[in-house]
């Protein structure tokens, strides 16, 4: 008998996808851990999205570990998320969303999906995308609840963080409040 996972998908962009530095952060020895590799249920290891070379921790480590120790039962990670991306490429029909869809469906075959994390909106900032936002995050996430029946299952959105108001290399990313507001709707 397979034993229950509680499963997690994680999609967004770099945010969700990890940019943290594995050597600043304690590591997480929990057994209860598993990430999705290739169809099959593998122990947790560091990177768990490993989108780009210089991939590093995420939320979803100490999310899980946490959420594990709550409930005390076995937690699974769907690694979806790529970095700079933004929410027309998660559009249903896109690469990323039939991507998240498809091991979101592998992974319902040997475990229960319980939520999904997504962590997304930076690479909207701009002045002709954030007007737009609030209507395609509504779109995908019908969607995506519909074509993977997500009813009763929790979707966390991460907002922006307000470090952004503060980057003087790029000035639209001060419109993250416009952002965090149409994820907040």
């Amino acid at each position: 008998m397979i034993p229950l996972i509680h499963s997690f998908l994680l999609i967004g962009r770099s945010n969700m996808a990890g940019r943290g530095f594995v050597h600043e952060a304690e590591p997480i020895q929990n057994p209860h851990i598993k990430v999705l590799r290739n169809g099959r249920w593998q122990p947790m290891y560091v990177p768990v999205n490993c989108d780009r070379p210089f991939s590093g921790i995420n939320l979803a480590e100490s999310f899980a570990d946490c959420c594990q120790k709550e409930h005390g039962v076995d937690v699974g990670l769907i690694p979806c998320a790529d970095g700079g991306t933004t929410i027309s490429q998660w559009k249903k029909g896109s690469l990323l969303y039939d991507h998240a869809l498809y091991q979101a469906e592998l992974a319902q075959r040997t475990s229960t999906l319980c939520g999904v994390l997504w962590h997304q909106g930076e690479s909207d900032c701009e002045k002709t995308l954030y007007p737009l936002y609030k209507e395609r995050f509504r779109v995908f996430l019908t969607d995506l609840i519909q074509d993977l029946n997500l009813n009763d299952v929790p979707f966390l959105a991460g907002g922006l963080g307000d470090f952004l108001a503060h980057c003087p290399l790029n000035a639209s990313l001060a419109n993250y409040t416009i952002i965090n507001q149409a994820i907040n709707r």
